[in-house]
């Protein structure tokens, strides 16, 4: 297990306000190892990404995902609500990928410096460590690896570290677009994915939230479940 390092007091869930300055990030070009598919015979695959979690949300996601038999990634942050511990050990016996979002969030602390950026991320691979008791091997930066809230050095240097630990970071190419201040209905995340680029020419990653504010996600997931299968995808879970 890698050991706890703590820089500052964590202040959880605090980026919200930063999150109008993200530029959106296309698919980081690194491979992924895709599970059993819904179709075995589909040529391309959809990745559900949930970022944020977890929260009230998730078991509502999680029920989506059992009923239709597909098992996707949450990128989770630190713990809020004395639940957190428990929906973290369902999305992992359950099947789910599990990814490291940072322990804060907090886009001032951890993009300040290589140093905190690492340490909060590890703090929070040790916390999954104690609740799953695996280790965490695939990350998601705060406004994904290209966004206006940080600078590119430091991006490189952070992707450098994270590299030597064996950690793999995954961006997306289709955005909900469901974390910028309103709240958009299911049909419209399920619009803004499905007009993404990438739709169709190949492998999807879809950017969603999990967050208590996202009531809207359960339903915008059981829309795009159905229009993805009806463009011939399987699903897949990043690891």
């Amino acid at each position: 297990m890698f050991l706890k390092k703590i820089f500052g007091v964590i202040d959880l869930r605090k980026a919200a306000a930063f999150a109008a300055v993200l530029i959106l990030s296309t698919a980081a070009a690194i491979p992924v190892v895709k599970s059993e598919k819904a179709d075995a015979n589909a040529e391309k695959t959809v990745y559900f990404t949930f970022d944020d979690g977890p929260s009230e949300v998730t078991e509502e996601v999680l029920e989506v995902l059992s009923k239709e038999g597909i098992k996707a990634t949450f990128f989770v942050i630190g713990p809020s609500g004395e639940k957190t511990d428990e929906r973290i050990e369902r999305i992992f016996e359950e099947g789910h990928s599990i990814g490291l979002h940072t322990m804060s969030h907090d886009y001032e602390k951890i993009y300040s410096s290589a140093e905190n950026f690492m340490g909060d991320l590890l703090y929070e691979m040790d916390w999954i460590y104690s609740v799953t008791g695996k280790e965490c091997e695939i990350f998601r930066f705060p406004g994904g690896s290209n966004n206006s809230a940080v600078e590119e050095w430091l991006v490189e240097e952070v992707k450098e570290r994270t590299k030597n630990l064996g950690l793999r970071f995954y961006d997306w190419n289709a955005d909900g677009r469901d974390s910028l201040g309103e709240i958009l209905s299911a049909e419209e995340i399920a619009e803004n994915v499905l007009s993404s680029e990438a739709v169709g020419k190949g492998d999807v990653i879809v950017l969603m939230h999990d967050s208590a504010a996202r009531v809207t996600s359960p339903k915008a997931l059981e829309i795009l479940i159905e229009e993805f299968r009806r463009l011939g995808y399987g699903f897949g879970k990043l690891e």
